[in-house]
């Protein structure tokens, strides 16, 4: 059976790469294992598919997806970036910054990289460029910063990480937000190396009076907008919500912003903002379904412990083993999106997890910051992808910054997320958790 297991993975690879349906994918994947193997009745694992689709939890990540469209259309992102700008464009490379900064805090609300490519690519590569940045370090910039939307709560493959793991949500929201801080200042200081060099038109020095009056200005336009990390992350922390209904919060709170008061969108920007949402929601669970028929029909031949055994045979050095552990996730990284990188990753890898005794809320952040180094991991990188679409850039001339940020900012915050495990079990324990 294990030839089977290893021509199915080779399968499920090389649909991804030739760029079929991720959720198509996987349904090819079990609909091979399955007419090969030995699992009885189809009934019980379209079951299991059905079982975990239903589940409440994952109710939040269509709601955080509507959050972040809204936010994107309604002029709440628009907001937060001219605040960013107002603190730091003026200095050496302050748009740079100001991408990283936007990034994180739009990533931080919608919860998906790829919303975050879309929403601040759109709006910061054009006018990046026009100040004198190369479209391709533009590109690059939006797109490696991205991945602070898988580090940063409320995070949506953090919650499929819970769901999947059984680890509570709330401890695991907080355990990259460490190397996630860690991250966006390696960002800025490459950003400050690598732009000194391009004839950047920087904005006028203002005396700090004008200065103080102009932040307070653009901060009061985005006072709103900045209310709705508040309220998520209150809501969650303070015990008043569960993280599903702090993402209905959310909604409920972005759309009477965006349509009565900012007036940026109107109630027919609204009802197709819902609808995008809502095929992004119906392929999401198509992806679950079939995700979780896969991931149980490797439970039932053994798969994790299989790895287990393949790993434990190279060596038996913890080190070793959580080198390897990273090797396979940037991989599965590269060849996937983080939604279905963690759900087939995840019940695979924990059980070695649990032998190296490895903390189910510190393996939250591991997980994630490899997926989200594999998601800009050229050749495959889907975020490279989608963001040479939205800035309108040949792949290539991304890849020597991209490069960059690869090996000087986030190779080191991997390697600090994986063997210093206070980075990610600190802000937990200070919670309680």
């Amino acid at each position: 059976m294990l030839e089977y297991i290893l021509i199915d993975a080779v399968i499920l690879c090389v649909l991804l790469v030739i760029g079929l349906p991720v959720p198509l994918c996987f349904a090819a994947a079990v609909l091979f294992l399955f007419t090969v193997g030995d699992f009885g009745n189809a009934t019980f694992l379209v079951s299991a598919g059905f079982s975990q689709v239903s589940s409440v939890v994952l109710l939040a990540i269509p709601l955080y997806i509507i959050a972040g469209a809204i936010m994107s259309q309604g002029g709440i992102a628009n907001r937060l970036i001219d605040l960013a700008e107002s603190i730091v464009g003026r200095f050496s490379g302050g748009l740079g910054i100001v991408v990283v900064l936007a990034t994180a805090v739009f990533g931080a609300i919608s919860g998906m990289a790829s919303s975050a490519v879309a929403a601040i690519g759109t709006t910061m590569i054009p006018r990046m460029v026009e100040n004198g940045y190369d479209r391709g370090y533009a590109t690059s910039l939006v797109s490696c910063s991205s991945v602070l939307a898988l580090l940063l709560p409320p995070s949506a493959s953090i919650i499929l990480y819970g769901w999947v793991s059984g680890t509570s949500i709330t401890a695991a929201f907080l355990a990259p937000i460490i190397p996630a801080f860690l991250l966006i200042a390696l960002f800025c200081f490459w950003n400050w190396v690598l732009t000194r060099r391009m004839p950047l038109q920087q904005m006028p020095a203002l005396p700090a009076r004008e200065w103080g009056q102009e932040v307070a200005r653009r901060g009061r336009r985005a006072s709103l907008g900045l209310f709705m990390p508040l309220i998520i992350l209150g809501c969650i922390y303070g015990g008043v919500t569960t993280p599903t209904e702090a993402a209905a919060v959310a909604v409920i709170y972005a759309m009477p912003l965006s349509v009565l008061i900012y007036r940026d969108m109107d109630w027919k920007d609204l009802y197709t903002t819902l609808w995008k949402a809502g095929q992004m929601t119906g392929v999401l669970l198509v992806l679950v379904f079939f995700a979780s028929m896969l991931s149980r029909m490797l439970t039932m031949q053994n798969v994790p412990q299989l790895m287990l055994e393949g790993f434990t045979h190279v060596s038996d050095n913890p080190l070793i083993l959580l080198l390897m552990v990273n090797l396979f996730l940037i991989v599965v990284g590269m060849l996937m999106d983080d939604a279905s990188a963690i759900l087939l990753a995840t019940p695979m890898l924990m059980p070695i997890m649990h032998n190296l005794e490895i903390d189910p809320v510190h393996f939250a952040a591991i997980i994630t910051t490899n997926l989200g180094m594999g998601l800009i991991t050229p050749p495959t990188a889907p975020l490279l992808y989608l963001g040479s679409l939205v800035g309108k850039v040949p792949l290539v001339q991304m890849l020597s910054p991209t490069c960059v940020f690869l090996l000087f900012a986030y190779m080191p915050v991997v390697m600090l997320t994986t063997y210093f495990p206070a980075l990610s079990l600190t802000l937990p324990r200070l919670m309680g958790y």
